[in-house]
């Protein structure tokens, strides 16, 4: 190999590496989801998932108290 090519291969090296360790920015926040605009069943299917995981925090928590 001569010189320009192993120049070019570091600079290229040396240019993955920055993009790695210094991301760009994002460009803002997230939008919140709106909820009438998600299909039906995915979000009963969202309520009853949420629900059920809460339920199920409280009673155990509820079972561990009364051991």
């Amino acid at each position: 190999m001569n010189n320009t090519q192993q120049d070019s291969q570091q600079r290229m090296a040396a240019e993955q590496e920055a993009d790695y360790t210094n991301p760009q920015p994002s460009g803002g926040h997230h939008k919140k989801t709106d909820l009438g605009s998600v299909p039906s069943p995915i979000r009963y299917f969202g309520y009853f998932f949420f629900t059920s995981a809460t339920v199920m925090l409280v009673i155990g928590i509820v079972i561990q108290w009364f051991k």
